[in-house]
């Protein structure tokens, strides 16, 4: 009898020790409080993670190719060759052959390569129905041309955002513990819908809204709304690129006194339909269909490029005229929205900034100045550039643009009175001052040394200096020269200047500070005081 007993009780510890075993693994590199813990161990307890010989589970390792598909579990679609580089007896084979790995035509698997986000992403879709009803904007879905459908799924389902809600980083590998946590929530995420202005970090939407400046310097507030005065007013400005509207060729004119009467008339008459140019609508909140549509004219009256507004998209509400239907289709094309929104409600900060960077995307909001000349205007070209989307404040700056060398705004200026974030407005809206000296600088370059530049200025790069005139920091594209120059050769060197030697051929692109060498006490500055003060960076 007793022998009967301890061959039951033998047994019943072989049974319990064989399920805990194939429920939980303890890994010698992975502790119970480990942030990916539970996802890592429901793996286990589905036999597709056993770890390594050594007891250890490298979380932080980088997962291959052949590690994440066995960790995903095996699908139901079978390859109908084998890869000419993975063995039937390859430890992973026939979660390799059952992955339904996006094909590239090439026949080979490549199973210890490190596997990509963006691959990631797209076998997650793979198993999560390839839904292609999913949105995201533009600017998240271009990431990954290979299968955009694939992106805006992981992104309008909060699966991958990246750190800052924005870049993706689908070219980035990923540890094996973020591959486990992935696997587990891309199970959960059926219902989930988030959108941009939600996963966009909040420290971006700040940094944009404090540059744009559209708001008369109020604190940010996610969370705030606006009347219609104060949205009409903040996307003229956008617009017309002017903090201190002139209203320059536009229809101002209202039948009732308020304080943004003119911002409202100008909006209404170009976009909002003059049946909203009233003192109550005025006052009453901004809605997200309104303001999408002043948003989108604005951008489009303000591109230096020529930009099709589009077509009209049927079925929308009976108060969306013919205009305003137009920019939100526009939206919609762009990847901007979906206009499935409810277009009637209140738009809030935060809305009203990730619409301004997403269109930001699409139509750069700053302007830079040429020294080329139109051919049809006879004007200085404009060419339209997007803001850097960044979680670091701008500091001295109003705000930065995006694809500039980071010595731009690295580079300390050498006579500096006002930091440039005090004098953007000025450096905007009186361009014309500061271009104009530079078409003298060209021109006299062109008389020196026989070279043909193009120069261009930055308003966010201007500020005053120690002489009491403004310096500004320019770029230099040396379009045709003959040989090899040095940079002082073609530009007069200040007292002291730094860079001179700088060796240019044509091609060269090179960024210099230039001192006005007087105050703009008028609206014409030529360049016969102007000198460089430093070279900062040569490509």
């Amino acid at each position: 009898m007793k022998k009967i007993v301890s061959i039951l009780m033998t047994s019943l510890l072989l049974i319990s020790t064989i399920g805990f075993s194939a429920s939980a693994l303890s890994f010698s590199d992975l502790a119970d409080s480990h942030w990916a813990y539970s996802d890592i161990q429901t793996l286990v307890a589905e036999g597709t993670v056993r770890g390594y010989e050594d007891g250890t589970f490298r979380p932080n390792g980088t997962v291959t190719r052949a590690e994440f598909v066995k960790m995903l579990g095996t699908g139901t679609n079978v390859r109908d060759k084998d890869y000419d580089d993975v063995a039937s007896s390859h430890w992973a084979y026939d979660y390799i052959m059952k992955a339904d790995f996006p094909e590239d035509g090439s026949n080979n698997f490549a199973p210890d390569k490190a596997i990509t986000r963006g691959l990631v992403a797209e076998l997650l879709w793979n198993r999560g129905g390839k839904i292609r009803t999913a949105f995201a904007p533009s600017m998240i879905t271009r990431q990954y041309p290979k299968n955009d459908s694939a992106a805006a799924w992981v992104y309008e389902t909060g699966l991958i955002k990246g750190d800052d809600g924005i870049n993706l980083r689908l070219n980035d590998t990923l540890s094996r513990a973020e591959a486990a946590v992935l696997i587990i929530r891309a199970r959960k995420v059926a219902d989930n819908k988030v959108t941009f202005a939600d996963t966009v970090s909040p420290k971006i939407l700040e940094n944009v809204y404090n540059g744009l400046n559209l708001f008369d310097g109020k604190a940010f507030n996610p969370d705030d709304t606006m009347t219609n005065g104060a949205m009409a007013r903040a996307v003229l400005r956008i617009g017309n690129e002017e903090t201190n509207l002139s209203y320059s060729y536009l229809n101002t004119s209202a039948k009732f006194e308020h304080a943004y009467a003119r911002d409202l008339a100008a909006v209404c008459n170009l976009c909002l339909g003059k049946d909203k140019l009233t003192a109550a609508f005025a006052d009453k909140k901004a809605t997200f269909g309104d303001t999408v549509a002043a948003l989108v004219y604005q951008f489009i009256y303000k591109s230096n490029s020529p930009i099709m507004y589009g077509t009209k998209t049927e079925k929308l509400p009976a108060d969306i005229n013919d205009m305003m239907n137009i920019c939100l289709t526009f939206a919609k094309d762009r990847g901007v929205i979906t206009l499935k929104e409810d277009l009637s409600a209140p738009i809030t900060v935060r809305e009203f900034i990730a619409i301004c960077i997403l269109m930001d995307d699409v139509i750069g909001s700053q302007t830079d100045i040429t020294t080329d000349i139109h051919p049809a205007t006879s004007k200085p070209v404009g060419v339209d550039h997007a803001l850097l989307l960044t979680e670091t404040p701008y500091g001295n700056y109003r705000l930065k643009l995006k694809g500039m060398p980071a010595a731009v705004y690295s580079t300390p200026a050498v006579s500096q009175a006002a930091a440039p974030v005090k004098d953007y407005n000025f450096a905007r809206e009186y361009a014309g001052i500061f271009t104009d000296m530079l078409a003298f600088m060209d021109d006299s370059v062109y008389k020196r040394s026989g070279a043909d530049v193009r120069l261009t200025y930055y308003p966010s790069l201007v500020w005053k200096n120690k002489e009491g005139g403004y310096s500004m920091r320019i770029r230099c594209d040396v379009v045709e020269m003959a040989g090899t120059k040095a940079f002082a050769d073609l530009f007069v060197m200040g007292e002291g200047a730094t860079g001179g030697d700088a060796k240019l051929t044509q091609g060269s692109t090179v960024w210099f500070d230039v001192a006005t060498g007087q105050s703009a006490t008028s609206i014409f500055i030529t360049d016969e005081k102007a000198y460089v003060e430093q070279v900062v960076s040569l490509s």
